[in-house]
């Protein structure tokens, strides 16, 4: 699985395929899984627990997967006709996506003068991204063209990306980008340093401003993006977006368990594999040249060490190509203490006593 971009298999998502692969977008099988499907367990602070936990990768494509989105607008005042189109835009990609797996969102922006602001970082809560984008306005700018690097670069920086996720940057605009605090080069590096994808809407049919160079198209290829017309409906633009999710899964070549931190700081948790299907072990990891031809299994020693006092409930993911397939939930409670637990049975016993001297 080549899970840096989805954008190669997105590109390939023609309008003709769009509807076909909208079904995607509307509730298929949770396919791999990880068992026990959950574990319970009582440690004292320096004990550990190891059990073996089996990750099925199924030849049907998973859709338990974590979507990141980051919402970029331009605000600058050629926007001023197109703005409320892009924020309906937003809102319906935000409900069609919501439908493939867990969505988190966030909002940003770019202005002229003015570098990219992140309004609100990435949030499992959508109604503070709608909040965030019903507060945009357009204003400003006056000579071409926009600081679209910075705010996606802000965008990029701004925070909140889940572990394991697919993310994605999409910028709602009408005019190419120029050098201002960021350029190609730094975007470029920004994006691919957090593993997004970078998604256009093009709103230059609206404000007269196609004709320009850059355009805003060549300025989204540019960073390796992919350019939806402002026309396409958002339901479209989700199946695509999450048939190159999809299609992205098709090979892989490292699987493993973790808890991405969830267990800390009381629990502490360490994998070994111990099986690889056709492929090997290596540490923590299933390695070799995986596909979904066929239903494939792994499996992994995993140990929990309970590094601090409290009680913890977390979930442990089983990842292909560091991207989450599938999920259990694991429990500990802390032992009670021997002290009050020889107290209680002494109390027990003096009641006993006082019982039978009556």
């Amino acid at each position: 699985m080549q899970f840096t971009s989805v954008l190669p298999a997105l590109k390939r998502a023609s309008a003709a395929a769009v509807g076909a692969l909208g079904i995607l977008a509307s509730g298929a099988v949770y396919a791999d899984s990880i068992a026990p499907t959950s574990f319970s367990a009582s440690l004292g602070v320096g004990e550990s627990v190891t059990i073996t936990k089996t990750v099925t990768v199924t030849a049907a494509p998973p859709t338990d997967a974590l979507i990141d989105v980051m919402f970029v607008f331009d605000t600058t005042g050629s926007m001023g006709s197109a703005i409320a189109g892009a924020k309906t835009m937003a809102d319906g990609l935000l409900t069609s996506l919501g439908s493939f797996g867990s969505v988190a969102s966030g909002v940003a922006f770019y202005n002229d003068p003015g570098a990219g602001t992140v309004k609100a970082p990435v949030d499992t809560t959508a109604a503070t991204t709608v909040a965030a984008i019903t507060g945009l306005g357009a204003s400003g700018g006056g000579d071409y063209a926009e600081l679209g690097y910075d705010g996606i670069s802000a965008a990029a920086a701004g925070g909140g990306w889940r572990a394991g996720s697919n993310r994605f940057i999409i910028a709602l605009g009408d005019a190419g980008f120029k050098a201002g605090a960021a350029t190609l080069a730094s975007t470029l590096a920004a994006v691919g340093g957090i593993s997004a994808d970078v998604i256009g809407i093009d709103f230059c049919s609206s404000s007269g401003t196609c004709a320009l160079a850059p355009t805003f198209a060549s300025s989204i290829t540019g960073l390796g993006g992919s350019v939806f017309a402002s026309s396409t409906t958002p339901d479209a633009i989700a199946a695509a977006i999450t048939a190159g999710i999809t299609a992205s899964f098709a090979t892989y070549s490292k699987v493993t368990v973790d808890d991405l931190g969830g267990g800390l700081p009381e629990i502490a948790v360490s994998t070994v594999c111990t099986g690889a299907d056709i492929g090997s072990c290596s540490g923590a990891d299933a390695v070799g040249s995986y596909d979904r031809s066929v239903d494939r299994v792994f499996t992994f020693d995993y140990t929990f060490t309970r590094v601090a006092a409290g009680d913890k409930d977390f979930v442990t993911f089983a990842l292909v190509d560091d991207k989450i397939v599938a999920r259990e939930l694991d429990s500990f409670k802390t032992p009670e203490p021997a002290t009050l637990v020889l107290m209680g049975m002494g109390l027990l016993g003096l009641g006993a006593a006082r019982r039978r001297s009556v």
